[in-house]
């Protein structure tokens, strides 16, 4: 399902890449998809490539693409990446690959904004619920972030699976996975939880952030949501 929506995403963007100059790239298997279609058909050699962590870095980098961390670009075109929940009003939940700050931040810059998955990560409530919302908080905070997150759910430090202690992020960061309620007004969850001292960002994308969602299922059909041109 993974390489099915990734060769359809780039069936779907074909049109678009002649026109444009630049391209965000998210992080995951199934984004990679998508990225070695890129690169077999060699479109990424004309165009400026942002990444939002520093493995995609590394993967295009050992294909012999040339990208850019987030702070070094102002616009894209286009963004493409994965996504980890998704509701029916297309709010989505990012960050379970511990990305999301540099996620968020090709997201806000980019033009138009198409995230791909698989149908176990489409709810189909009005609401998100599936997932715990991943937080970045900056390492001096910690304490005070998980008390003041106390009030909105059960906040988890993320641990290492293959090292001791937390995990750190691209940016050297903590990363707390918050369990909450059903979620009906991401805008305001993501205003709120950014409202306390010491958080970097949210894995929250509010449907302002939400151009497209392309869906595989396992009997082979792709559902496209939202913008369909």
């Amino acid at each position: 399902m993974k390489k099915r929506v990734g060769f359809y995403t780039y069936n779907y963007v074909e049109p678009l890449l002649e026109s444009i100059e630049s391209i965000g790239l998210g992080t995951g298997s199934t984004i990679k998809f998508f990225i070695d279609k890129l690169i077999s058909d060699g479109v990424l050699a004309g165009l400026k490539v942002a990444v939002s962590s520093i493995d995609t870095l590394l993967y295009l980098s050992r294909r012999g693409v040339t990208a850019t961390p987030p702070g070094y670009i102002e616009h894209l075109d286009l963004y493409v990446d994965g996504f980890d929940e998704v509701s029916s009003r297309l709010d989505i939940v990012k960050g379970r690959g511990g990305a999301l700050h540099w996620e968020k931040q090709l997201a806000l810059i980019a033009d138009r904004r198409i995230y791909i998955g698989d149908y176990t990560k489409y709810n189909g409530k009005p609401y998100l619920y599936l997932k715990p919302i991943p937080i970045e908080v900056s390492p001096p905070s910690l304490s005070y972030v998980l008390k003041s997150l106390s009030a909105l759910g059960k906040p988890v430090l993320r641990m290492g699976r293959r090292k001791d202690g937390p995990i750190i992020t691209d940016t050297g960061n903590y990363i707390v996975d918050l369990y909450t309620s059903k979620v009906h007004d991401a805008e305001e969850m993501n205003r709120m939880i950014k409202e306390i001292n010491g958080v970097v960002e949210t894995g929250l994308f509010p449907r302002k952030l939400v151009d497209t969602v392309i869906i595989t299922t396992p009997h082979g059909v792709v559902r496209v949501y939202g913008e369909t041109s």
